[in-house]
């Protein structure tokens, strides 16, 4: 990794975070952004044009949410580290986070060069963490009805949650109506939750939404 130059991907839903970031990033010499996102759907698809060694993935993210986008990510490109860049420093989000596979944590209000030093560190294959206390997180609970659920039905859970409709679901999808109602009626018997009142307050509680 010390002879390449590593390239970035950043993925974050705010343009004035990304610009700011990518300032950091570029000015570095051993390092370049090669692409921005801010569609949590879209991540898999520009990782798999651009081939980054690094992604930086904020956590709270329209249309699947980071934590469940790195889960693809590191599924999809075993090669590919990526360092979680966020406001939440809740322990859940850290654990969370280690379980999707994520290979470093870092608090958006930490100084500029601790990003480049988590980027160059994952990429290196060693885990960063900038909160010594992230370093020794505990274990969740093992049995978690949310990991039966597949990527697809995880993505309809979130739009539910965001106050979207089957029909929006289904064009920003591509999918069928009676496609999404099917998987919206899976999810929510998986995880045993019977109106979309509960399903919302799911997904707040776990951090898949969170309130304006």
């Amino acid at each position: 990794m010390t002879d390449k130059t590593l390239s970035v991907l950043l993925v974050d839903d705010h343009l004035m975070v990304r610009e700011g970031l990518a300032f950091i990033i570029n000015r570095d010499p051993g390092m370049k952004v090669v692409g921005e996102c801010g569609d949590g759907l879209r991540v898999c698809q520009m990782a798999q044009q651009l081939d980054p060694d690094v992604v930086v993935l904020d956590i709270e993210m329209p249309g699947l949410n980071g934590l469940d986008v790195c889960r693809e990510l590191t599924r999809k490109f075993k090669s590919l580290r990526v360092l979680m860049l966020t406001m939440h420093d809740d322990e859940h989000f850290v654990v969370r986070a280690i379980q999707a596979g994520a290979a470093g944590y870092l608090l958006k209000d930490a100084a500029a060069h601790k990003l480049t030093e988590g980027i160059r560190t994952v990429a290196s294959g060693r885990p960063f963490f900038d909160q010594p206390e992230h370093r020794q997180v505990g274990e969740l609970p093992a049995e978690d009805r949310y990991d039966s659920l597949t990527i697809r039905e995880r993505q309809v859970l979130q739009m539910v949650a965001e106050g979207r409709t089957n029909r929006q679901i289904a064009h920003h999808l591509r999918l069928a109506v009676k496609t999404v109602d099917t998987h919206r009626t899976r999810l929510m018997r998986k995880l045993d939750i019977h109106n979309v009142n509960e399903l919302v307050r799911y997904a707040l509680k776990r951090g898949i939404v969170h309130l304006p």
